[in-house]
């Protein structure tokens, strides 16, 4: 593992089980689960290939990853605590803590990014990392 790296988390998505909930749940798991900013990214950079729903499902495979790498979901904490900026083109997705979680990175002096890869067969792996942000050159640690 890098030497930057503190903590990771992956998690392996069945994008059919995750459209048959948002069907099921009539769009509420997308409200519950995502922010607005986060719905509005998706619903931008959809396409064709990767809808909207398939997009936050993979981010919902990120915000687990970062469950993962921090150890589980601190008390009064939820999903939307957790902000990813999905950008499919890219290989690392830049993640916004809130709360305990936001405090907790602080507390460690990390950041988190992840991302999401498709395997086919509409299943999906993603993750999430905790790493120590680049200094600026001549920055004191």
């Amino acid at each position: 593992m890098p030497h930057d790296v503190h903590a990771a988390g992956i998690d392996l998505v069945d994008l059919c089980r995750w459209d048959l909930a948002v069907a099921r749940t009539k769009g509420e798991l997308l409200q519950r689960v995502f922010t607005l900013a986060e719905r509005r990214t998706a619903e931008d950079r959809a396409d064709a290939d990767t809808p909207y729903e398939r997009l936050l499902g993979k981010a919902f495979g990120v915000k687990e990853g970062v469950v993962k790498a921090v150890g589980g979901l601190p008390m009064d904490t939820a999903f939307k605590d957790i902000e990813v900026e999905v950008a499919p083109d890219e290989p690392a997705w830049p993640i916004r803590l809130h709360g305990a979680l936001e405090r907790w990175a602080t507390e460690c002096g990390v950041e988190m990014v992840g991302g999401a890869h498709d395997l086919g067969d509409d299943m999906a792996a993603a993750w999430a990392a905790a790493h120590t942000p680049a200094r600026p050159e001549g920055a004191t640690p």
